[in-house]
């Protein structure tokens, strides 16, 4: 399970970056509002799964 919390928090952290150095090379808005949707779905995905994993765990 951690292995796949790397993962997630590796391609996040890349994409965000990504994102941001995009929009520094180009001072294009979309790259920032692309990093910010992809911070906010990062987010949802991690509520959700935190919440599934307790609730798991809170049960057993």
């Amino acid at each position: 399970m951690f292995g796949l919390w790397r993962l997630w928090l590796l391609a996040t952290v890349l994409a965000i970056g990504w994102a941001l150095l995009c929009f520094s090379l180009t001072h294009d808005r979309r790259y920032l509002r692309r990093a910010l949707a992809i911070a906010r779905w990062s987010a949802g995905l991690l509520v959700v799964v935190s919440c599934f994993w307790l609730i798991f765990r809170l049960l057993r």
